[in-house]
């Protein structure tokens, strides 16, 4: 019981996260978006394929920007 106040305010925080319904009710606009900067999701455990997939799609992108400013460089000759 010798938990700081700080801890146990963080406690019934991650309480009320659980139901967002119920803090959009209570709290204040203000007071919303503090919660919700203290209150962040954890990044999501994604599998190896998705991992993957998501890489080659950056490399995508990464290509067919190259490519676009390979073009406009060729058209400004």
């Amino acid at each position: 019981m010798n938990e700081p106040i700080d801890s146990k305010m963080q406690i019934k925080g991650r309480e009320l996260a659980a139901k967002p319904e119920l803090v959009r009710t209570l709290l204040e606009e203000d007071q919303l978006v503090e919660f919700k900067k203290r209150n962040r999701f954890p990044r999501r455990k994604l599998s190896v394929k998705l991992q993957i997939l998501l890489w080659l799609l950056r490399i995508y992108v990464v290509a067919m920007l190259l490519i676009v400013a390979l073009q406009i460089y060729r058209a400004m000759k």
